[in-house]
């Protein structure tokens, strides 16, 4: 297998290969994680399930653009081709003429966006393991990269092990398949100072968790979906809503199991703390102390590291928790296993006498995660925590290098003035329709809105994606506007808010592979963060939450506007009017001065812990993805 793999990937481009081969290079990675694991070379499982992260995409997303240009005819071309009557005559002929201006105004544009090509000049080198054939290089190249990496991030890469049953099984059937998962900390705490290391959570109840989350989605279509007819009598309005409870019920059970499979070790998902003083020099003393403990008893790097993550995030683990690490850390050790746990308190009371002094902000975690855990809502193992997914340290690593000029402290950074808006174009959506156009009359009257209209993919092509800032509210995430191979050949420039049922979940089919998202199509242009859902959720659901997500991000038409806090919401949700809570003294914007974030990451994470919507499958669905993005238009940086 070692050398079939090595010769498929010497003799052919990701590009050219199909999803079914893709899927083979991919579980073949995988079994040879396991192996590594196995054999506790920690650095080459690393390797591997980095690997197996890339064979899931599809470089064919990423290459149509540079397709396009390849193919693209020049002026030299075009009259070198010309007969000798049009050369003599194509100054006279205006048809010609236009061709040749355009082209021109093509190669400048194209000349100038040279200054922000990708640093590998071609896509052929997305892949920066492509000519890696040990993995102790192929590990090497991966630390090189992740130390590269802005030194704000921590970056986790969560992977399903394999399952040799599953290699050409349908999408469900890989999804609800038994495996472990892996728990790759490429960046953590401690980098780049110390290097990445895993670890691999296996538990029997994993089986039911990936049975359960397999049907999670059609479960819930069966509840909301109901008989027209019917919809009035109250009898179904009961069941209705005794369903819609049950679910969520069920919904909540889910996330709790999940999130107690990988406890002790949900710290490890929490970002690095905001710098001050008090924080750093309080991190410098317990790494002192962490250093000191491991060599004084021998441990190793992995122990090292998971020791750090676990004081330096002390006080945000239970008691109970902190004594189950302190036992898996000490290896069954009584007197380490003792020491541990009385040294992880102490820090913890050490962070919590700091609280008053500081607001522990955290700068933002990047979760890699595999394709076949998507649908997992891994932002509610640490709901305060800022969060942005992506597909693989590829993407990861590609977006980066593009969009490097913009980030500064980890955050891609953008001052956003104005945007385009896409509401209800199919006009069968009134009551959603109705609302959304409420607010954006109130709160972005200056934007171009779009209501009840349906989109051309020129208007798309040439005014959308080069807005600063894109929102859809419809059906789905509006691929059903314009192809996903189109998207790929735009270069789309701004944030990307899709609020619609299932927007960015992965699906079952796609344009060139068997699986895709519409957020791989947007990364393929390079949109630097896309805001869409996992699962769908009712349009007034959606329509209050949308709403308080860009109310919190995006600048105002003007400062004379009530927070959407503030206003009356039956009144909105019923009429789409905006009217006070109370008319008397209504509350304006200027009037609180925290209520706008500059960082998505932090506002998704504010949907995530129920503070705008409570209930658990309204506000668990929302996810960001790419680049973690601050708007400097509503808030500057503090650093």
């Amino acid at each position: 297998m070692e050398l079939m793999d090595s010769l498929l990937l010497s003799s052919y481009h990701n590009a050219d290969l199909g999803p079914e081969a893709k899927v083979v290079l991919a579980e073949n990675n995988l079994l040879k994680a396991d192996e590594e694991y196995r054999n506790n070379r920690l650095d080459h499982s690393i390797y591997y399930q980095v690997r197996a992260q890339f064979h899931s995409t599809d470089l064919r997303y990423l290459s149509e653009l540079e397709q396009l240009d390849h193919f693209r005819p020049n002026i030299k071309d075009l009259l070198a081709n010309a007969s000798g009557k049009e050369q003599k005559d194509y100054k006279r002929n205006k048809f010609f003429q236009n061709i040749l201006v355009n082209l021109k105004d093509e190669k400048r544009s194209r000349n100038k966006n040279k200054k922000r090509s990708l640093p590998t000049g071609s896509m052929t080198k997305f892949d920066f393991l492509e000519d890696i054939r040990q993995p102790s290089d192929g590990w090497e190249r991966i630390t090189d990269i992740c130390r590269q990496l802005p030194n704000e991030w921590c970056v986790i890469q969560l992977t399903k092990s394999y399952n040799p049953s599953t290699t050409y099984s349908l999408y469900n059937e890989i999804a609800s398949s038994k495996g472990s998962i892996y728990l790759a900390m490429l960046r953590h705490c401690r980098s780049p100072e110390l290097e990445p290391t895993c670890l691999k959570v296996t538990n029997e109840r994993l089986v039911e968790v990936f049975q359960e989350y397999s049907t999670l989605v059609e479960r819930f279509r069966r509840v909301v979906n109901v008989d027209p007819i019917l919809a009035k009598n109250k009898e179904t309005k009961r069941k209705y809503w005794v369903d819609l409870h049950e679910f969520g019920k069920v919904l909540e059970k889910l996330i709790a199991d999940l999130r107690e499979i990988i406890l002790p070790y949900a710290f490890l998902f929490l970002g690095k703390r905001y710098p001050t003083k008090s924080v750093t020099k309080l991190s410098q003393q317990i790494f002192r102390e962490v250093d000191e403990f491991c060599e004084q008893h021998k441990w190793n790097q992995h122990q090292r590291i998971i020791l750090s993550q676990a004081a330096y995030h002390a006080n945000h683990i239970k008691k109970a928790d902190i004594a189950v690490l302190s036992w898996k850390l000490a290896s069954d050790n009584e007197e380490a296993m003792q020491l541990v746990e009385d040294l992880l308190n102490k820090w913890s009371q050490s962070w919590e006498e700091l609280k008053e002094l500081t607001s522990h902000k955290r700068f933002p975690t990047i979760l890699i995660v595999d394709e076949r855990l998507d649908h997992f809502h891994w932002e509610q193992l640490a709901t305060t925590q800022e969060f942005s997914r992506v597909k693989s340290l590829h993407l990861l690593w590609r977006l980066y290098q593009w969009h490097k000029p913009n980030i500064h402290h980890g955050y891609y950074t953008v001052n956003i003035q104005s945007g385009i808006s896409v509401i209800n174009p199919d006009g069968d959506l009134p009551n959603s329709g109705r609302r959304l156009r409420g607010f954006f009359e109130y709160w972005l009257g200056h934007w171009r809105n779009m209501f009840e209209t349906v989109p051309t993919e020129d208007v798309i092509v040439k005014e959308v994606f080069k807005s600063k800032c894109f929102v859809y509210a419809g059906h789905g995430s509006g691929l059903q506007y314009i192809s996903g191979r189109t998207i790929c050949r735009c270069r789309v420039e701004g944030i990307v808010f899709l609020f619609g049922c299932d927007s960015t979940k992965i699906l079952g089919t796609g344009l060139h592979s068997a699986l895709y998202g519409s957020h791989d199509y947007y990364h393929g242009a390079l949109c630097p963060t896309i805001v869409g859902t996992l699962m769908p959720a009712l349009d007034s659901n959606i329509d209050n939450i949308s709403s308080s997500i860009l109310s919190k991000f995006l600048a105002p038409s003007h400062r004379k506007v009530m927070p959407w806090s503030e206003i009356d919401t039956v009144t909105w949700v019923k009429k789409g009017l905006v009217q006070a809570q109370d008319e008397s003294n209504p509350q304006y914007l200027d009037q609180y001065a925290d209520y706008q974030m500059g960082s998505l990451p932090a506002i998704i994470s504010r949907v995530q812990q129920g503070l705008i919507d409570p209930v658990i499958f309204n506000c668990c669905i929302y996810v960001c993805r790419g680049l973690p993005a601050w708007n400097l238009s509503v808030q500057k940086m503090p650093f």
